[in-house]
């Protein structure tokens, strides 16, 4: 399953916590670092960064390592010299989907590197210009409560342009992402909810209505 319905309100409610103690690094000999990973331990980058403040020489360079980190959407750092501990916070970034292979995007759409973390994301693919337009699908897609579609992968080309491969059927959206279309998926989407249908393919590329191929 790739995000499933509701699952965007799902990742504001989520919390984990996940504390790494370093000790020590070459600055602070004998001191103890605690790094809180407020949102779960997620990414491959993190294991990097683990190893990298365990390397870190001084206060100034680990305050530029955690700048540095494009998954990272907040963090803080409390020095308690007297305990010889240093606490370090961290908020991770939540990413939606997966562009190309080559980066994250979270749902405010900022991007950062994909680093083959094995997570349960929506894979798109193709030469997208503009994110916001799969964010739009995403929204779209699963503000509708009368269905129950699970997004697996969304495609992009010139020539078939957007195609939303779900768990149960292949959404077809064209070239140009209208309100029209969305207010055609939707009824349909009802339709389809109402009277028990589930067609292999929704082509919603048609000008004046809507193509259901249901298969073998």
């Amino acid at each position: 399953m790739r995000l499933s319905k509701k699952s965007l309100m799902h990742l504001y409610k989520k919390l984990f916590l996940i504390i790494v103690i370093l000790t020590p690094i070459n600055l602070f000999a004998e001191y103890e670092i605690n790094i809180n990973f407020e949102s779960g331990f997620e990414f491959e980058s993190q294991k990097i960064l683990i190893s990298d403040l365990k390397n870190s020489k001084s206060k100034k360079q680990i305050e530029k390592l955690l700048k540095r980190q494009d998954w990272i959407k907040d963090f803080s750092i409390v020095y308690k010299p007297f305990k010889k501990e240093v606490y370090v916070s961290i908020t991770n970034r939540e990413p939606i989907f997966v562009l190309n292979n080559q980066f994250f995007y979270d749902i405010n759409l900022h991007k950062f590197k994909f680093d083959n973390s094995k997570r349960d994301l929506i894979i798109v693919q193709g030469p997208v210009k503009n994110e916001e337009d799969i964010l739009k699908i995403i929204t779209r897609i699963d503000s509708i409560s009368s269905i129950n579609f699970n997004l697996n992968e969304i495609n992009y080309s010139y020539v078939n342009g957007w195609d939303v491969i779900t768990d149960k059927t292949l959404i077809r959206f064209g070239n140009d992402l209208t309100e029209t279309k969305f207010k055609n998926f939707e009824y349909t989407a009802n339709y389809l909810f109402e009277n028990g249908k589930n067609p292999c393919i929704i082509d919603i590329r048609y000008r004046d209505g809507v193509a259901l191929n249901y298969g073998k």
